[in-house]
Parts: C-alpha cells; structure tokens; sequence
C-alpha cells in the first residue's frame, strides 16, 4: 500500500477495467452479498435502471445472519433479518457479477445505487469510521489511511456517517438494546 494524495480519480472504474471488482461474488457465495432495501430498489426503477430480474429474493440463512453480526455487532440483525424471513439483494450473473457491473465499472448512477455500494470499502464499526481490505480493491492496495481512503472514494467521514445511518434505517437495523454504545 502506498499513501500517496494522487490517487485516480476513479479508482473504481480503474479497478472494473483490471478484473475482479467488489461487485463479483465467487460462486457459492451468493447468500452472504449484502441487502438492498425497498426504497433502494425503488429509486433504482425510478431511475429507469433494473427490472425484476435486478434483483433476488432470498432466504435470510443462518450464514447470512451471522456475517451481518460481525459487520454490525451494534445492530440488531436478527429483528431485521428473521430465521423464517427473507430479504432482497441484487442480481448476480452466472459468472457471479452484479447485473449493474459495466466494463468500467457500475453503470448506475452514483446518486441511486444501492447505499452499500456507495460506502464500500468504507465502513463503520462500533462507531468508529474504517475500510474493508479487500484483496480484489484497488483503493485498498493505493491507500494506507482512512483519510486517503476518503479521499480516493470521494466522499467525507461525515457522509460515510450519514449513509451508514441512512442505510441501517431502510434495511430496519435499529441498535441493538443488548449492546452498549
């Protein structure tokens, strides 16, 4: 990892260009690709982007379930995300790749993609702002810091704040009442 200010400005479609992105599951692990919310997927029609086959319903596993409660230990996953319930997440392809992955990378409007996709790699965990290191990442092998990680995905640590906080509401993740701030 290097650190440097002069970071692409698109790194994302940088790293489309190379191959394996963070839109591409390996197969097999489709079950553990994150939800995408009703009023996601709305804004996503609205936009005149993705039709019914955009977008799957399926099954809140066991795997799931746990993987969210590692993501979001201060949530509380199993309200939102029920044994017996299900949930939506974009389509894949059979070479396991977001049906909105483009050649240089989502064709989606930053504006109506899913919040998810908006935040990753950055993240929030227990309260504290970090980043995914995904191998397959580009911004994750150019920046060393939160802050260049920031820089190079465009956004503010305020932003990355809100949107998480966006995302948690419309997916139902309340804070868990067990667990302390």
């Amino acid at each position: 990892m290097n650190d440097t200010s002069i970071i692409h400005p698109d790194v994302c479609s940088r790293c489309a260009v190379r191959g394996r992105t963070c839109c591409a599951v390996v197969s097999g692990d489709e079950e553990f690709c994150f939800p995408i919310s009703i009023p996601e997927m709305n804004a996503i029609r609205s936009a005149g982007q993705g039709g019914d086959d955009s977008f799957v319903l399926v099954a809140n596993t066991p795997g799931f379930v746990e993987q969210l409660g590692f993501l979001m230990p201060e949530r509380d996953i199993k309200a939102a995300f029920p044994r017996q319930g299900s949930h939506w997440r974009l389509a894949t392809t059979a070479q396991g790749e977001c049906t909105f992955l483009g050649r240089e990378g989502c064709i989606l409007d930053r504006s109506v993609r899913p919040i998810y996709c908006r935040l990753f790699p950055l993240w929030q965990f227990q309260g504290q702002l970090t980043w995914f290191t995904a191998a397959e990442c580009l911004a994750n092998e150019e920046c060393g810091s939160l802050a260049a990680m920031i820089e190079a995905m465009h956004t503010s640590r305020a932003e990355v704040r809100d949107l998480f906080t966006e995302m948690c509401s419309k997916l139902g993740l309340e804070p868990d009442a067990k667990v302390k701030s």
